[in-house]
This record gives structure tokens, sequence and C-alpha cells, in this order.
């Protein structure tokens, strides 16, 4: 039961007006401005420390965990040193814009346009990544072949060390950068830049220690004059907290709290990348609420109480996007992944109390973030997978669940050792990735059913008449399924190598321009090898692109096969003239292709390895190719909300689907074609090699009544564990009726609270765009 405290920070959360604030955006500007001439390093170094030193400071009504991003809970900063001509473009249509709007004043649109934009002009990350790329890697997005991140973002899918903030404190990782120091081979080529990168990360070390420091000098300063004896006595126990942490190692439950979340804030205020996330929260905050039990200090009510309050501060961060990368990424969240469960180093269950905690929370507040992830193996106990599968059923989308035996195994198969395996977690919507270690670069999505278009016109785009693949046959040419699937492998292997193009750019853009000190000073490699973040300085790195259409694509190859190559209904030069024309005047065509052709996600064998074939001919494409520091690529098989403006950009496909609509999301089947049950969908599933990949996405819908009672329950679970004995990565689930979905979308203003599971995320289904609730809907409804 949430305590009155809780449900008031909560209520706040909720109410609060999306907002765009200036502050940062100046403090950094003026740093730049100051350190002209500088080492790259120096200069990002000084911009943190300006903004951690002096940007505003406040602590909310009730608060037990402290910091804020901006004056506002859903309010964002701006990042212009990684583009900044997207904010002069669109600072005028934030906040009336159909996907994630945001407010802007009067005031802040003045400070921004005489003191901060004037001087980012051509001095951006995205200007020198502009610069340097070819335009052939660029036009692709316009043409929906693929979409890049890095439009205003950094790079991000990052987890770093955590644990090792709270064990060692600021002080502790302050030592090891002096012996770094110390240890400098004075007549190695590169001393002068890991002398200024080791420098760095002492000034963003004592800038943290400040920041927080400053919160502890603010609670003193408020509790001297609160009148609550209670209220007073909280103020200045926040304050002996902030004094103590993140300096020292967190010694209490309140501490690594407040420690984790000072981190996790700085990294945000740091840069604006994708999906920093918590990782493995339960593995290494549960050591302190266990201490603080056994002495004592603390009772389980309270306990909870404390981490509903850091719950309700991660729904805080949000970050405002330019309008092309909203539309792909319709949402206010932030990917923030948090995993409870999983394995310990030793490969036994990592299950603890702070991991049912974590459900507690999520089953009481129901906000949409942290996206909760559980991460289910062999060794879990029943009462955990119950008590996950009872959350969901609850309806918020959350808690995703994973197969943690496959996802060590995934990162095996991605060179990382058993132990780093094990302790791994999930970043981002579905990607495993090692803890604290690893640089994890998911750098956009790729159009698997616009190659698919591509391959049956010679190259050339149906929707446009332009050429943007080579020519690999006519329609009258490609006489088999192996023609036309050698012609689909060489458009794919196109399009990737474009976007490895623009990707490679992007990454020495950023290793040039804009290191993230702060994140490699809590990132294990980086002090070892006096190397950014964004210089290869992780343990490890996996390089990886999303592919999309993964269901429509299968349905149409398999379309192709059974009505072109097989009935013999149609030939392939008398179909790509249908395609064209949007079945207009060929109905019967669509009904043949559309009601009649076998459909993925029905248990069908021969539909099912046309998938598999797919998502294997993805990955042989990807793996071919590598980043600066040799690593391969890995196939990320998710579309965020990608299939939708991807759609809406792809001509008419074999399976029927019209020009304009949505493709498939993740690998789950075409929307409302997978009429056999869930077990016959999961069987399909089940036969792609999923640890091949580096995350594979798969959306469920279930009506409410399907779960009801213990043995609805129990079915629940046992259909998660029978995904999971046939290979599959990921599931996360609806749990709402269509007429529900209906209601809310003609009356939103009483279904304020209605969260749903859009992609690798859940969101409040009245803040999404009417596309995407409209494909929520479109979603098949299962029953146990």
């Amino acid at each position: 039961m949430l305590t009155d405290r809780v449900k008031a920070l909560r209520d706040h959360v909720i109410s609060a007006r999306p907002e765009v604030f200036a502050e940062r955006a100046l403090l950094v500007t003026e740093a730049y401005m100051a350190t002209e001439g500088q080492p790259a390093a120096t200069r990002r170094a000084a911009a943190l420390d300006s903004v951690l030193r002096k940007g505003s400071i406040l602590i909310r009504d009730g608060e037990l965990i402290v910091g804020c991003k901006t004056p506002s809970p859903k309010g964002s900063p701006l990042y212009p040193e990684f583009n900044s001509k997207w904010i002069e473009d669109e600072l005028d249509t934030l906040a009336s814009r159909a996907e994630t709007p945001f407010y802007v004043s009067p005031e802040t649109k003045k400070e921004l346009r005489e003191k901060v934009l004037p001087y980012w002009r051509g001095r951006t990350v995205y200007d020198a990544i502009v610069e340097a790329t070819p335009p052939r890697a660029l036009e692709g997005v316009d043409e929906a072949l693929f979409f890049h991140y890095y439009l205003n973002r950094s790079i991000g899918h990052l987890t770093v060390d955590y644990g090792k903030v709270l064990r060692l404190g600021m002080s502790g990782i302050r030592r090891q950068v002096s012996e770094a120091i110390g240890a400098l081979d004075y007549g190695a080529w590169d001393v002068l830049d890991k002398k200024a990168f080791y420098e760095a990360l002492l000034v963003v070390a004592d800038a943290s220690v400040a920041f927080a420091h400053r919160y502890a000098s603010l609670a003193e300063e408020v509790a001297g004059s609160c009148r609550d004896p209670r209220r007073r006595d909280e103020l200045l126990s926040i304050a002996r907290v902030c004094r103590r942490v993140p300096q020292y190692p967190a010694e209490t439950f309140h501490e690594a709290l407040q420690s984790f979340w000072f981190v996790h804030l700085i990294l945000n205020l740091e840069s604006n990348s994708y999906a920093i996330s918590p990782g493995r929260f339960c593995q290494y905050i549960n050591p302190y609420l266990q201490d603080d039990l056994e002495k004592g200090n603390l009772d389980r009510p309270g306990a909870q109480e404390l981490l509903n309050c850091l719950w309700v501060k991660i729904n805080e961060l949000t970050v405002v996007k330019e309008s092309g990368t909203a539309k792909a990424s319709n949402t206010y969240v932030d990917f923030q992944n948090l995993n409870i469960g999983g394995l310990r180093a030793d490969g036994s269950d990592g299950t603890n109390d702070v991991s049912f905690m974590c459900l507690e929370a999520l089953a009481d507040l129901r906000l949409p973030q942290p996206q909760l992830s559980a991460l289910i193996s062999r060794q879990t106990g029943h009462d955990f997978l119950l008590r996950t599968a009872e959350v969901v059923r609850m309806g918020t989308g959350m808690p995703a669940v994973f197969n943690e035996d496959e996802r060590v195994v995934s990162l095996l198969d991605k060179g990382k050792t058993l132990e780093d395996a094990r302790t791994g977690g999930i970043n981002g919507c579905v990607e495993p990735v090692a803890q604290g270690c690893d640089h994890m670069a998911s750098s956009g999505y790729i159009n698997l059913a616009k190659c698919l278009e591509l391959a049956l016109n010679d190259g050339v785009s149906m929707t446009t008449g332009k050429r943007l693949g080579p020519p690999t046959g006519t329609p009258s040419s490609l006489d088999d399924m192996e023609a036309l699937w050698t012609a689909l492998e060489s458009q794919v292997q196109h399009v990737v190598g474009l976007k490895h193009i623009y990707d490679e750019v992007s990454r020495a853009a950023f290793a040039r321009h804009c290191p993230v000190v702060f994140t490699s000073l809590v990132m294990e490699g980086c002090i070892k090898k006096g190397r950014d973040f964004h210089q290869g300085g992780c343990k490890y790195n996996l390089p990886m692109m999303c592919g999309v259409g993964t269901g429509t694509v299968t349905d149409a190859m398999a379309a192709l096969q059974w009505v072109v190559f097989e009935q013999r209904r149609i030939t392939l030069k008398e179909l790509v003239p249908v395609l064209e024309s949007n079945f207009q005047g060929h109905e019967e065509v669509r009904d043949l292709l559309w009601n009649r052709a076998p459909k993925f996600g029905n248990g069908i064998e021969r539909v099912d390895l046309l998938a598999a074939r797919l998502v294997a001919m993805f990955c042989r494409a990807l793996s071919a190719l590598q980043n600066q520091e040799g690593t391969p690529y890995a196939a990320n098989m998710i579309p965020t909300t990608t299939h939708i403006p991807f759609g809406a950009g792809t001509a008419a496909t074999p399976d029927g689907r019209l020009c304009g609509d949505p493709l498939s999301e993740g690998i789950s089947p075409v929307q409302g074609k997978d009429t056999s049950g869930p077990t016959a969908v999961l069987r399909s599933l089940g036969r792609i090699d999923h640890a091949r990949c580096a995350g594979t996405l798969v959306n469920m819908k279930f009506t409410p009544g399907t779960l009801k009672g213990e043995e609805g329950l129990r079915k629940f679970a046992d259909l998660i564990r029978t995904y999971f004995d046939l290979g599959g990565h990921h599931l996360q689930f609806n749990v709402v009726s269509r007429e529900t979905l209906l209601e809310a979308q003609k009356n939103p203003g009483a279904h304020r609270s209605l969260i749903v599971r859009v992609a690798g995320y859940s969101d409040y289904f009245a803040s999404l765009s009417r596309e995407v609730q409209d494909e929520i809907i479109s979603r098949t409804g299962h029953e146990v």
C-alpha cells in the first residue's frame, strides 16, 4: 500500500506538464566559450562541472530521495552540443506537435535564441556527422529505408557500474584515477591525451561530490525553517546522507538508493543518451537492505517507502526529441530498463528481497518508468515467476520477461566471459548487455519490408521511382523463391552497408568532439585504458542495428511462395504493378494474399522457417560488418515505433498489406493474423535462433478474463516457461480488452491512468499518437 507521501509525489509527477528548460544549455554554452582551444575532454568536464555546481537545485515536499533534472518533474533540458539546428527549426512547434509535445515559455525561447543557438551553428556533433557522411548514407532516411539514431541524441544504451560507486564511493574511484596518472608512460605518443582525460575524470568526480553537498546544504537550510518536527528530522537525515554519498561508500539502504540516484541523474545531465539503464538493480542494492534489516535500522515498510520514492524520481526523467525521432520513438519515457531476478556469477538464482520489492513498487505505483524486466532462468523460483505473472496481469504492460538462460548464451556468443554473461542484464528495450563494462551501441533501424520492395523491383522504389538499391533482377527474371531470396539478401546487404557508413562516421564524431567523462568514470575499462567511453574505453563493445518488419516480410514471402510459385495464380511480373497500384481494382488479388495465404504465428512450420531464414540472413549481413574496434555487428529485432513511419513509406506488400499501413512490430506476427492461439504463436517464434541476435521483441495481448483466477495465472506462468524452453528471448504483454482501448481512444480524459505496452516500453495510452493507438488496438487479443 502506498503511503500518503508517495501518493502525493506520484500525483505530482503524473499531473506535471512536459516543459523545456534552457538552464543546462546556457551553462554548457558558457563553459564551451570559456574553454576554446582546450582538449575535448577538458571542455566536457568543464561543462558538466558548471551544470553540477551552478544549476538550480530543489527538494520537493515530502521527498526522501533528492535530486532534480529540471524544476518540473517532466521537464527536459536541452543538449545543443549534439545538435542545435533541430532546436532552431522546431522551437515554435514543440508545444503543438502530435508526438510528445513540450511547452516552451517565451522566456526560454528568448534565452535560447540570444545566448545559446548562435554559438552552436556549425559546431555540433551532428554538424560533424553530416559533413563527413556521404549523401547516399543519409538519403535513405527520407525513403524509409532506414532510420538513424544520433539525429539529436548521444550514443547510449549504457549501463554503468553503479555497484562500484556504492562499494568505493567517488573517493575510491578518484584514487584509481590518481594512480593511473602516476603510472602514465610519458614516452607514449598519446600521453597528453590520456593525461587530459584523467584530469577531466577528476574534475567530474569532484563535481559530483559538490553536487551532493549542495543538496545537503539545501536540506539543512530547509530544515532550519521547517515547523514540522518529523519533516525537519527527515531533512536533516537527507543532509547526512548527501554529505556521505556518493563521496564515500554507501553504508545503508537509504545511502545506496541516494548514491544510485545521484549517479543516474548526473549521467542524464551529462548527455541525452538513449537508454541509460539501471541494469541489475536488485543485485547491487540488496546487500544494503539486508544489512539494515539485520541491524534493525530499518523495517520493511520503511524500506518499501524509500524504494517507492526512488521509483517516482525515475519517472521524472524524460528528454525532448526532434520531430523525426519523436515519430520513431513516440513516448516520453526514456528506456530506463531496471532488471530483477536472473542469475548470480556462480549460476545460482539471483532473486532476492529487492526483486520482490520492485514488483510491489510497480504494482502499487503503476507508473511507466522504469521499464521493469524480470529475468527468468531455470533456477528461478516458482514464487517469483507467479508474482511476476500476477503483476503483469494487473495491466501496465510490465514487467517484461526475459529468458535468462538464453541471454547468457547470447552474451557468450558475443564474446563475453561466463561470469560477465551471468551478471549481465537487459538494456534499452530488449538488448542483452554486460553490466557496467559494455559499450552496446544500438544505432537505428533497417526497414526489411522496403528491402523486399526493392528486391521485387530491381532496386527501384515503388513509391517514388528512385533507384535505391543495386539491380538484382527484374520481376520477369526472378523465376523461383531462391532467386528472390538472393535478391532480397543483396538489397539488405546494400542497405546495412549504407547504414554502416553513417554509424562509423557518427562514432568517430562523438569520439573526437564529445567525450562523456562522467560516464567513463563509472564504466569498467575506461580508467584502465585511459580512453573515453566513445573512444573504445570499455571492456567490451557491441555495435548493432535493428531489423523492422519480420512478420510482414515473412508473410509476404509465404504468400509469394504459395500464390506465385506453387499455385501460379499470378506471376511476379503481374503482381508488381498490382502492388504499385496499392491493389486498386485488384481486390480479389488482395483477398487471396491477405486472407487466404498462410501466415506467420500460427504454428505452420514451412512459414515459420521463412521467418527463421529472414532473421538469420539479417544477422549474416550484419556480422560481415565491423566497427572501428573490429567487433562484428549484431542484429536487434525491435521497432520501437518505427514500424509505423516505415509503413507509411513502404509500398503495398505481397502479404496483402496496403501502402502506408504499419509494418509488423518486433518479431511478432502481423497484427491480427495470428489466429491459432498463443501457443501457436510461441511455437512459430521458437523456430528463430534468438541467441544469435542481440535481442528479439515479442508483443502479446490477452483479454483480462483469460488470466483470471489461480488457474489462469498458472497457465500464464506455464506459457512463459514453455516459450523460454523453446529458446525464446523475451515476452511482453498487454492485458486489456479491445473495448477498453476503443473507449480510452474516444474519451482519453476518463482513461488518463491507462498504461499499455507499446514496444520495448510502456506508456500512458492517452499520450500516444492516434497511429500508435490504432496499431495497439489492431493486435490480436489471445485467450489461454
